[in-house]
């Protein structure tokens, strides 16, 4: 995986986190302007100021109903776009909620529900920040849109208790931006750690499924991909073949050239046959020592003549030398196609291409031969 998808994919995941972290947010604006508006009469005293704010409030709240709804469509091409919506809806409601308490606190003085409104501002300030604070934005402004119009305003009034208030809103801002730095380091360790944690599971996987001297896929990983298409032809009624490949009096070359050519045999060999994998459904994998193994789904057998004789073709162009002298490496090639069936032993398809590789090597080897499968009866021919 590349950096930049490496990237969206971080980029991706912080903006689920952040979605989830904001859901119970959605409503919560809403739910304590209700509670105040109907607990405290505002609903009679300020009809007009009631209607707008209400307004305003379910607006928000519809903006971020939809955002959520709409999560599971982000990709990494509109993560950006997603991204800005949550946070600008976020941003702009802490504005609203934080313009409207300072109204609030200027306009009823002596209202009854001034000391509500000042608890719930804190603990919107407080709460929305620390658990929002995997963004950087959210953190640093959230805060101060909620309740920097309110220590402004009581700044500006000058009485004793507003002294009071402001200086308590401004020791809360202080924590917050301090306990909200933790939870910002605390997350971005943690998915550091995971990523990291996820890098290492994918290099292990990689590496129990990779021959180490080829870097093609080992005999595990072709048994349980040929498990899958065995089952997934039987499904579909579709045809599954084998290439067995060895090469050619490959014990004579380690022994006249050494052990270090054959390496090398080996692994160039390996990248022409990688590279003649041409569908993401077939794959190639070390068999074990000199031999090879050609999966190929959907091929009947004349397309598996087609690419065995190009392999054996290929192989024989390869170039080696030795101390300056051109060696010659050829390889042999056996073949077999089945329909699987579930009542089928899926290891005959294999015994069969295997037999076919030595039926090569006895006719003299630098060849290929498909072994040709009886029809059977009980399985419908697929036209086309």
């Amino acid at each position: 995986m590349s950096e930049l998808d490496n990237y969206s994919v971080l980029r991706i995941r912080v903006f689920n986190d952040l979605t989830n972290r904001a859901k119970p947010g959605i409503s919560i604006y809403l739910i304590i302007w209700f509670a105040i508006a109907f607990g405290f009469g505002i609903h009679e005293k300020a009809e007009g100021f009631f209607l707008v704010n209400s307004a305003l409030i379910v607006f928000f709240f519809l903006t971020r109903f939809t955002h959520f709804f709409l999560r599971n469509k982000v990709t990494k091409d509109n993560v950006g776009f997603f991204e800005s919506w949550l946070i600008g809806s976020i941003l702009f409601g802490a504005v609203h909620w934080g313009l409207m308490s300072a109204y609030v606190f200027y306009e009823y003085t002596q209202a009854s529900f001034e000391a509500p409104l000042l608890i719930v501002l804190s603990a919107f300030s407080m709460g929305g920040t620390s658990t929002l604070a995997i963004s950087r934005a959210i953190r640093s402004l959230y805060p101060c849109f909620l309740i920097a119009p309110s220590i402004m305003l009581f700044l500006y009034r000058g009485a004793d208790e507003d002294y009071l208030w402001g200086g308590m809103l401004i020791a809360s801002w202080i924590y917050i931006h301090f306990a909200s730095g933790s939870a910002q380091s605390d997350y971005w360790q943690a998915i550091s750690n995971s990523l990291i944690a996820e890098g290492r599971a994918k290099d292990l996987e990689k590496l129990s499924i990779t021959d180490p001297l080829t870097q093609l896929k080992n005999r595990m990983y072709f048994d349980d991909e040929y498990e899958k298409e065995w089952q997934r032809g039987a499904r579909l009624k579709t045809c599954l073949s084998i290439l067995m490949i060895d090469l050619d009096f490959f014990k004579s070359l380690n022994d006249d050239y050494g052990h270090a050519f054959g390496d090398e045999v080996l692994q160039k060999v390996s990248r022409y046959l990688e590279n003649s994998v041409l569908r993401p459904t077939d794959c190639v994998a070390r068999y074990g020592g000199e031999e090879f193994i050609f999966l190929l789904p959907n091929t009947d057998e004349d397309g598996l003549s087609i690419v065995a004789e190009c392999i054996v073709k290929g192989v024989s162009k390869l170039k080696f030398e030795s101390n300056g002298d051109p060696v010659k490496v050829t390889c042999s090639i056996g073949g077999a196609t089945t329909f699987p069936h579930p009542s089928h032993d899926p290891a005959v398809l294999v015994k069969r291409a295997d037999e076919a590789l030595y039926r090569a090597k006895d006719n003299g080897r630098n060849q290929f031969i498909i072994d040709s499968e009886p029809a059977d009866p009980s399985i419908p021919k697929i036209s086309g």
